[in-house]
């Protein structure tokens, strides 16, 4: 189902295993995306069931609530069992209850607290799982029976916490759909007994609920100070529990800890506090400071009791078997874009080709045309003329104003620039740099030795050309995409359009790790080329070829990088591969570095080093990081997620042409491209 619609999936559908909701906010716009949907399913030879399909209805169960255009609520068939539930007499019929209000716990606020009475009574309860294992510290008890009845161990806080759960869940409230237009607002709190976090997010004037979340602590967390809860409190909800809805988007924090809202600039720091810090550092936020007494909700939510998982309920253990099944489809779902060089109308000028007449219009790929292989994507800019620019720059109310000033050939006045539109005066900024060549705007841009004349581009062009900087040529990260856009425009303040770009894409969100800004404890320093070659293996899913590994070699000093599919990964496999696509084309290595897999620390290597006289030496076991090449396995993983769904059925042909393309863009390192430090051209 992921491969028939996963295009469409949060756009226009929404997929769960063989479960298809379609949306939309017209009765017109809703038909075009149901015949869209039926026509994949139709394409895919899927069938539906008449009797389980729904058509155009305002609300829909599902997945156990209730989803409309209000937002998410409770079912109300499952909820009314609730009301004729009867009291648990032991530990059994208790989980079963604890279990099935669980599954509706991020609707109640305070839930943990107004359950600790119950959970309290679930102590010593031990699933068939764990009986007779050992803990650190710890050793567990031989189970009681869980069929005894309670007696006078149900009290009366027990009861009224039971009564209570069913009065709040029959009365559940309505969580709001996340609107990732609109800025988040989390309250986040901690105490002795656990964390608490709210999501909210202001929708027509009033703050709306999107989820609630509350976890205990382990035994180490007990020990912190109050200070320390609260910062683990806001990046456990922050990186973990509400990443999906926070990460690329810009977010306030509601904190009662006020040293909370300056400890992100304080250098004083634990080793833990500076590693959360960093893994908060790829979000967008600011920390505000509310009194105790007015945060609440996140407080409630902070006071979870320490009672042991509901492992063995069939109801858990259903859910769980779904969660995993999701979470796997989820991985297989990666959409994809061609990541191809692509063809952008410049106009450049190099100092070397200054004898030729300007404007010179160009079909310009990434690199020298003469490197990179001809195939393009499709979503690009159209070949425009000049004649076709100029029509569109003074279509365009920004920069035909500026084009104004510029054909008088007189800078505008302080007073003058005050009366004119922000991206007016930003433009005019670049007074300097601003040029009419053939009717058409240019803003002049020396790049080291070469003089690159970037088009002024109009509003109306900005996201095609954003699209072909990134999504068109494999979703590179934010340096070099912007390297990509220098090269060919301007526009104020395109750095920031480019970085937003990059860091709200879907598919990258998706696809990429969150960066990790850790700092070694020693670099290697290499100081020419081959004076450290890498090597690894990287496997992924059989093509229709049965290929799936590939051997991957970089060379340290220039990030030049060579990858060849392989059907195995036998010594004699990587030896043959080494010798052909690496050593006699490029050189021989000084030293050559891999971890200590069995394959690589072979009788057949070592001979093959003897052979060309390279050094070999290997990674300590069990640290991936000390092995450089590994964060271009990163690189090339994140192109080939981002291939079309049919075409990932032969990744290998893409594998040389994308490696091509890494190996002749500018590598943020070292300031230059691949291609160019390892054939000085």
């Amino acid at each position: 189902m992921e491969k028939c619609v996963g295009d469409l999936n949060l756009s226009e559908v929404l997929v769960f295993l063989d479960d298809l909701i379609v949306f939309s906010d017209t009765l017109e716009e809703h038909e075009v995306r149901l015949m869209r949907v039926l026509n994949r399913l139709r394409d895919f030879g899927l069938r539906l069931s008449p009797e389980k399909c729904h058509f155009f209805r305002p609300s829909v169960k599902y997945l156990g609530h209730v989803v409309d255009a209000q937002g998410v609520h409770t079912d109300p068939d499952k909820i009314s069992a609730l009301k004729t539930w009867p009291r648990p007499t032991n530990k059994r019929e208790l989980k079963c209850f604890l279990g099935f209000a669980g599954y509706y716990r991020r609707f109640i606020d305070g839930y943990s607290k107004i359950a600790k009475p119950l959970n309290s009574l679930t102590a010593g309860y031990y699933s068939p799982k764990k009986r007779g294992k050992v803990y650190l510290g710890e050793r567990f008890k031989q189970p009681s029976n869980i069929n005894l009845p309670f007696g006078e161990d149900w009290t009366h806080e027990c009861e009224n916490a039971f009564k209570t759960l069913i009065e709040r869940l029959t009365s559940a409230p309505v969580l709001a759909f996340a609107n990732p237009q609109l800025p988040y607002v989390l309250h986040t709190d901690a105490s002795r007994e656990g964390l608490g976090a709210a999501l909210y997010q202001e929708q027509d004037g009033k703050l709306r609920a999107v989820a609630y979340a509350s976890r205990g602590l382990s035994k180490s967390e007990r020990n912190y100070p109050t200070h320390k809860l609260e910062f683990l409190a806001l990046k456990w909800a922050v990186c973990e529990k509400f990443n999906s809805y926070l990460y690329g988007a810009n977010f306030t924090i509601v904190t009662d800890n006020n040293p909370l809202t300056y400890v992100l600039t304080s250098a004083k720091l634990d080793a833990a506090g500076h590693r959360w810090l960093a893994a908060l550092s790829t979000y967008q936020f600011t920390v505000k400071y509310r009194a105790g007494h007015a945060n609440r909700d996140a407080d409630g939510l902070s006071r979870r009791p320490q009672a042991p998982p509901f492992e063995d309920e069939d109801f858990i253990k259903e859910r769980e078997r779904v969660d995993d099944m999701k979470n796997r489809l989820l991985e297989m779902s990666h959409e994809v874009v061609s990541a191809l060089c692509q063809r952008h109308l410049v106009v450049s000028r190099i100092e070397h080709c200054s004898n030729l007449e300007p404007p010179l219009a160009v079909e310009s790929l990434a690199v020298d045309p003469s490197t990179v292989a001809d195939v393009f994507g499709e979503d690009t800019l159209p070949s425009m003329t000049s004649s076709d620019w100029y029509k569109a720059q003074r279509d365009d109310p920004v920069v035909s104003r500026v084009i104004t000033f510029v054909e008088r050939a007189q800078k505008p006045s302080f007073r003058e620039t005050n009366f004119e539109a922000p991206d007016v005066r930003l433009l005019l900024k670049e007074w300097r740099r601003l040029e009419l060549r053939d009717g058409v705007l240019y803003r002049k841009w020396t790049n080291r030795d070469n003089i690159v004349w970037q088009l002024v581009l109009p509003e109306q062009f900005r996201e095609k050309a954003l699209r072909g900087v990134h999504d068109e040529i494999g979703h590179l990260g934010f340096e070099r995409a912007l390297h990509l856009a220098r090269a060919r425009f301007y526009w104020p303040m395109m750095t920031k359009s480019v970085e937003e770009k990059c860091r709200q894409c879907p598919r990258c969100v998706r696809r990429k790790a969150v960066p990790q800004r850790a700092a070694p404890l020693e670099n290697i320093i290499t100081t020419y080329p081959l004076e450290l070659v890498c090597m690894d293996y990287l496997s992924l899913e059989p093509d229709n070829r049965d290929t799936r590994n590939i051997l991957v070699v970089t060379d340290h000093f220039t990030k030049f990088a060579v990858a060849v599919p392989t059907k195995d990964q036998k010594s004699r496999t990587i030896a043959k591969a080494l010798w052909e696509n690496f050593i006699v084309h490029y050189g021989f290595p000084s030293r050559l570095l891999s971890d200590q897999g069995r394959d690589f620390e072979s009788h057949t290597i070592k001979e093959l080093c003897a052979l060309v006289g390279a050094d070999k030496i290997r990674t300590t076991p069990y640290h991936p990081r000390g092995n450089p090449v590994e964060r271009f396995n990163r690189t090339l993983l994140d192109m080939l997620g981002t291939l079309e769904e049919e075409d990932k059925s032969h990744w290998r042909d893409f594998v040389k042409p994308l490696v091509h393309a890494y190996n002749c863009t500018r590598n943020n390192t070292t300031g230059f491209s691949p291609y160019e430090l390892m054939f000085g051209r």
